[in-house]
């Protein structure tokens, strides 16, 4: 019996095993999915693209509808459709140069898959998924980022991430000549080019003035943004080689304390997460800080900005002689800070941590780790409540000299804010206890937001008491300032970590209060007075740098003394120092 002849078929048809084309870790999603027509290359494209502007992109659509007035008359509706073409335009240029055989579907699911990672934390916490945020997120100890890890967004990434992607896999492609494929990848992108170059042009004045004034709506592209991201964060923090030594600051800087001087014992307790809005001292209705209200002496800085919207941003930021404006963390983590120019001049210096380190900002003075103390009654779960950071304070008070203490408390990170307080704490019910916030009200979130505040007013007010039981041995000053804000919902807006520029109030105004021991204001020549009238005016992160030095006696050029707290209320003139 003669054998059939075999029939060529007229276009090759990508049904490879998923091994050729797919790693090891896709074999599963390689299951046998009847009836889906056999496509080329470029349709299969522009679905994924189609389906990633549609769904993944709410944040970007949501930030162009907000930038046009409303009602919106024609030129609005023409300037929302011109983004949404850009929109696609972006996504198939960005797609196009990987449109090969054995890379368009590999690059088609690690799209999809990013973008469903993204734009769940882009659509439920308005959260901008860039350079800075992939260093918060590298940076986030294991307990907060299990905080993150939610249900929700597993069932969201296996839902409009992996389902696509298993798709995507699936799906039979008719493939055609390297040379042909290579010039219809070529032919779609050039078209999509020519007709948003068209449109563009058209009406170029209008489109050139909103995309300068709303320059900010291309962080919400998703994933082209994120993905950029990654590139600038790989770049910047992983091909690095051996980093040379510091390069030094304030080299000029000496101490110069009278002999006889007392010991001198600065705290500063960096707070973190904690907003001015819902600090009592600064007028919020509820009693958030009632022991704080009641302690003598005490002085309330009102108006205080942080130097970035989040921890890794701001906290080396708070220790840089650079100030916001001129900051950047790459140039930080080469040369020297505030705790290197102390140390210099022979002040002892100290870092007891509760949250997720110094952010290389005490690398060269070492760091006490207390976020995972054996505490039965602080500590449970791998993680321990800031009061923590008052235990065995009495190993840090200095028998001569002086010393900068520096207390990093988890004060009100979320979004698992009811785990950063005791019950002791739990003044304001029914309280969220759930980190996935918008399961709660919004009455529930604020309760156990406020919650971390009230606690942070309790272990403030012991770490007072503990001070002021050793003043007869020394001089003490206690300064507070939190890191960076938070959103509530406000906006739709939760969490932290906006651009600087997109940042809301809520995430930028932070507390920040300082105590003085009986007889540090006459040691440290300070009128109170002068320091309450001073405290009114509009202060920053930026002022710390100078307010230590200050208070350190230390001489530098690097001292500007209008950025130094007290600098106006010592006895003689500020720049002495």
């Amino acid at each position: 019996m003669p054998l059939p002849s075999k029939v060529a078929p007229p276009a090759r048809a990508d049904a490879a095993a998923p091994a050729l084309i797919l790693p090891a870790w896709a074999w599963p999603f390689a299951l046998p999915l009847p009836r889906l027509p056999v496509i080329s290359a470029n349709r299969l494209l522009m679905l994924v693209v189609a389906y990633l502007a549609l769904t993944q992109n709410l944040s970007f659509l949501h930030a162009v509808v907000a930038s046009v007035p409303s009602p919106a008359g024609p030129q609005e509706v023409r300037i929302m459709a011109s983004a949404a073409l850009a929109l696609v335009t972006l996504l198939t240029l960005a797609l196009a140069p990987f449109a090969w055989r054995r890379t368009i579907k590999p690059a088609l699911v690690l799209f999809l898959v990013t973008a469903a990672v993204c734009s769940y934390f882009m659509d439920s916490f308005g959260t901008v998924i860039d350079k800075s945020m992939l260093v918060n997120v590298a940076r986030t100890d294991r307990h907060e980022a299990g905080d993150l890890l939610q249900l929700g967004l597993v069932v969201h990434v296996l839902l409009q991430g992996l389902l696509p992607a298993w798709l995507v896999i699936r799906w039979p492609l008719r493939l055609a000549s390297p040379w042909l494929e290579a010039r219809r990848r070529l032919t779609l992108a050039a078209s999509m080019l020519a007709v948003f170059l068209a449109v563009f042009l058209a009406q170029q004045q209008t489109l050139m003035i909103w995309g300068r004034i709303h320059r900010d709506v291309r962080v919400y592209v998703n994933p082209t943004f994120p993905l950029h991201a990654v590139k600038g964060f790989a770049e910047d923090n992983l091909w690095q080689g051996k980093r040379p030594p510091p390069q030094p600051i304030a080299t000029d800087a000496v101490r110069q304390v009278a002999a006889g001087a007392r010991p001198l014992l600065v705290v500063l307790v960096v707070g973190e997460t904690t907003r001015a809005a819902n600090f009592q001292l600064n007028g919020y209705g509820r009693a958030t800080t009632p022991r704080l209200a009641q302690l003598p002496g005490l002085v309330n800085y009102p108006d205080v900005s942080s130097c970035g919207t989040y921890t890794a941003e701001s906290v080396p930021c708070m220790f840089s002689i650079d100030g916001r404006e001129h900051f950047s963390r790459k140039r930080a983590e080469k040369q020297e800070n505030l705790l290197d120019v102390l140390k210099r001049v022979g002040v002892a210096v100290g870092w007891r941590d509760n949250d997720g380190g110094c952010q290389n900002t005490c690398n060269r003075v070492g760091m006490e780790s207390l976020n995972s103390a054996r505490n039965p009654v602080l500590c449970s779960g791998g993680e321990c409540h800031d009061g923590i950071l008052l235990e065995d304070l009495q190993r840090h008070y200095p028998a001569a000299g002086a010393k900068l203490l520096v207390l990093h408390t988890k004060g009100s990170h979320g979004p698992a804010y009811y785990k950063r307080y005791p019950d002791s704490a739990r003044l304001f019910t029914p309280d969220c206890r759930d980190a996935n916030v918008q399961r709660c009200t919004q009455q529930e979130l604020v309760n156990a937001y406020d919650n971390t505040i009230a606690y942070t007013d309790q272990v403030l007010a012991q770490l007072v008491e503990k001070l002021r039981a050793q003043q007869g041995q020394m001089d003490m000053v206690m300064i507070y300032v939190s890191d960076h804000g938070e959103s509530l919902g406000e906006n739709g807006i939760y969490l932290h970590g906006l651009p600087w520029q997109l940042a809301p109030p809520e995430q930028k105004h932070v507390p920040m209060v300082a105590w003085f021991s009986d007889g540090a204001p006459a040691a440290l020549g300070l009128d109170m007075a002068c320091v309450n009238r001073a405290s009114k005016a509009a202060h920053s992160h930026d002022d710390l740098f100078s307010t230590l030095l200050g208070l350190f006696a230390v001489k530098t050029r690097a001292y500007a003394a209008p950025q130094d707290l007290f600098g106006a209320c010592r006895a003689g003139p500020a720049d002495a120092v």
